[in-house]
């Protein structure tokens, strides 16, 4: 979106600018408390001012170790994740699965081998909560475990070896598919592959059974390093536990970026939408734009968009100095409030924590913003009231840019989800609740 209006900071770098949209059903009314245990809601602000710049950060990734795979032919292939242990829900799940072929990677040479899974039982996740209240997942991605334990393909693939040029972005290397064990990423399989190399995530795979698969960025028509095709994260960059199980997180520095245009089933135009992110605080940019959610299919910033942003820039604020869970609606990018986008939204609260929790509702007139701490506490709900524009959702997803591409800030993930409907305030902290007993950093 276009979230600066030109203005060049002092280091001589302009910030890109960001778009998306997204969609949602009616929202709770202004200010009023959500209905389920657990959820504060609290008054809203207004916008922020348009500023610019951001210096690119650099990539750079740390192999993990490990033995080295068997190639095959120049796809990869997996025997997919099973169920795994109980999960935060606490209900027994589908036993082991065999997961279909992995997806190639551009100008890769030869791939390998994919991961085993195990048999076991997968707990509810996110997804399973949202399908029992009626509002499905239309698109979900995770580095760290099944969100839906019906899913039965792989969570991610990597790339090792790979090499980026400002003509063809991202090209080379071999590739691996990484599944799940007990319901959790598969992390000795990864470590396995990438022993003393470089690894990077070559593709999200969608968990909502629409194949709404997200890989690098294709370059934007917005200046500077928007305009080149984005490069791939980090997968080994970060590794934590999650429940006991070892796991990785998609490590994102400038310049990099993920996105799907030709999606389906995802919100388009004026319709209901809600979109969760699992982020880490602690590793949040200042500059345009890390966002997650629903965008256009045109690299542009010529519509609104309505995916969720997460780190400071120079738009809207909350308490705290942040980094804060925002809306980007293209023009600006909002902390609560109808207004103008550079107003303090001392409501939203900062979310400097390793595991943070952001969700963003957009229905005709109305957004929400709702955070969390993954390790403790309740849904916080920041913002739940009228919009700043009318929405124009396109339908498609990114990750870690805005929508033309904007690609000046960095961040961390580890999961989220869209839905192409409103799920209730009880869903939502029904959902928070899953990923606070998930296991995250334990």
């Amino acid at each position: 979106m276009k979230k600066y209006l030109g203005s060049v900071m002092a280091l001589g770098f302009v910030f890109a600018t960001s778009s998306c949209s997204s969609s949602t059903s009616p929202l709770n009314t202004g200010g009023a408390p959500a209905t389920s245990g657990g959820t504060q809601t609290v008054g809203g602000g207004s916008g922020g001012a348009i500023d610019t710049g951001g210096m690119p950060d650099t990539g750079g990734s740390t192999a993990s170790t490990g033995g080295a795979a068997a190639a095959s032919g120049g796809t990869t292939s997996s025997i997919g994740p099973s169920g795994g242990t109980t999960g935060s829900a606490g209900r027994s799940g589908s036993g082991g699965r065999i997961s279909t072929a992995g997806t190639t990677g551009s100008a890769g040479s030869t791939g390998s081998a994919g991961s085993t899974g195990s048999t076991g039982t997968a707990g509810d996740g996110p997804c399973d909560i949202y399908q029992t209240a009626g509002t499905p997942c239309v698109a979900a991605y995770s580095m760290t475990r099944v969100l839906l334990k019906t899913y039965t393909g792989n969570l991610y693939q990597v790339r090792k070896g790979g090499a980026w040029d400002k003509t063809n972005g991202m090209s080379g290397g071999t590739f691996q598919d990484i599944g799940a064990k007990d319901g959790y990423a598969d992390s000795a399989t990864q470590d396995a592959f990438c022993s003393g190399a470089t690894c990077t995530v070559s593709i999200l795979y969608d968990q909502s059974g629409k194949k709404n698969d997200l890989k690098v960025a294709p370059k934007g028509c917005y200046s500077g390093s928007a305009s080149e095709p984005d490069s791939e994260g980090s997968a080994t960059k970060k590794s934590f536990n999650i429940n006991g199980h070892k796991v990785y997180a998609l490590y994102m520095n400038t310049h990099d970026g993920m996105r799907n245009n030709s999606c389906t089933g995802v919100a388009t135009k004026n319709t209901d939408e809600s979109v969760y992110v699992v982020a880490d605080g602690t590793h949040a940019g200042g500059a345009c734009c890390w966002d997650f959610g629903n965008t256009w299919n045109d690299n542009c910033n010529t519509h609104t968009m309505n995916p969720i942003f997460f780190g400071t820039g120079f738009w809207g604020k909350g308490a705290g100095s942040g980094p804060w869970f925002m809306g980007d609606f293209e023009g600006g990018v909002w902390a609560g409030g109808s207004g103008a986008s550079n107003a303090t939204n001392s409501s939203n609260p900062s979310m400097k924590y390793e595991f943070a929790f952001g969700m963003l509702k957009t229905s005709s007139g109305k957004y929400a913003i709702k955070a969390g701490n993954v390790s403790s506490g309740d849904l916080i709900t920041a913002y739940d009231g009228a919009s700043p524009k009318t929405w124009d959702k396109g339908g498609q997803v990114m990750l870690g840019i805005g929508g033309d591409n904007s690609n000046s800030s960095d961040g961390t993930f580890y999961e989220g989800a869209l839905t192409a409907s409103l799920p209730s305030s009880d869903t939502d902290v029904a959902v928070f609740k899953n990923v606070q007993a998930a296991g995250y950093g334990k």
